[in-house]
């Protein structure tokens, strides 16, 4: 895409895409333009190259019209990208991406999520509330649900959790870990800008933030 229609298309949707939601603008391998909005920032840059797993990067494989979740691994904060590419005669000129925040994805209403995952112990399964879990970690593959109570292993990969979990309360802060916001009694300063989450739970476990959710957490904790 020539840069100079850039300012020219911006006008255009400008005109229809509505307020808290981010522009990216790219050719068929990097961005070329980016407007964060004030709900939503992935901090994409001029130059960047287009993610593989990010929505830009899906639209651009299929040549068509998207509409895709995507988890936080790619850009450090999960949002829902509806793509669209310029194609002419087989080849891809560029794409426009509009970015939502997860909560405010433009989607037809759906059916309530659980209000509970379900626990498996060495006496067999059980319906957890969402309220009790304190953190979720991951470990060679397996996911356990950690609550005051004891730890349970749960089908689920943390990419689905991330998919299923209520955003205003559950975090995810590491590739390895979700906590809930509601259960961080305490949070301890580490190496190279990163924390430490001290849960309310009865050992007080250590959650670490890593340095890919760093910036996304201390924006959404205000801090």
């Amino acid at each position: 895409m020539d840069d100079t229609l850039v300012p020219e298309v911006l006008q255009m949707i400008g005109q229809v895409v509505p307020d808290g939601v981010s522009i990216a603008i790219s050719d068929g391998s990097s961005y070329l333009y980016y407007r964060p909005s004030s709900v939503i920032d992935l901090k994409i840059r001029p130059g960047d190259l287009v993610p593989e797993g990010s929505a830009t990067y899906q639209a651009l494989q299929e040549m068509g019209k998207v509409g895709h979740y995507v988890e936080s691994r790619v850009f450090g904060v999960p949002y829902y990208g509806l793509s669209l590419p310029l194609v002419n005669h087989g080849r891809v000129m560029g794409c426009i991406t509009a970015i939502y925040a997860p909560q405010a994805l433009p989607l037809p209403a759906q059916e309530p999520r659980l209000s509970f995952l379900i626990g498996k112990d060495e006496d067999g399964w059980r319906p957890i509330q969402l309220h009790e879990i304190v953190f979720i970690s991951s470990n060679e593959g397996k996911t356990f649900l950690h609550t005051a109570n004891g730890t349970y292993a749960n089908k689920y990969s943390l990419g689905e959790l991330e998919t299923i979990l209520p955003s205003n309360q559950f975090v995810r802060c590491h590739r390895s870990y979700f906590v809930n916001l509601e259960a961080i009694g305490f949070i301890h300063p580490h190496f190279h800008s990163t924390f430490l989450l001290e849960m309310k739970d009865k050992h007080k476990t250590r959650v670490p933030v890593s340095q890919t959710y760093s910036s996304s957490f201390r924006q959404l904790l205000g801090f």
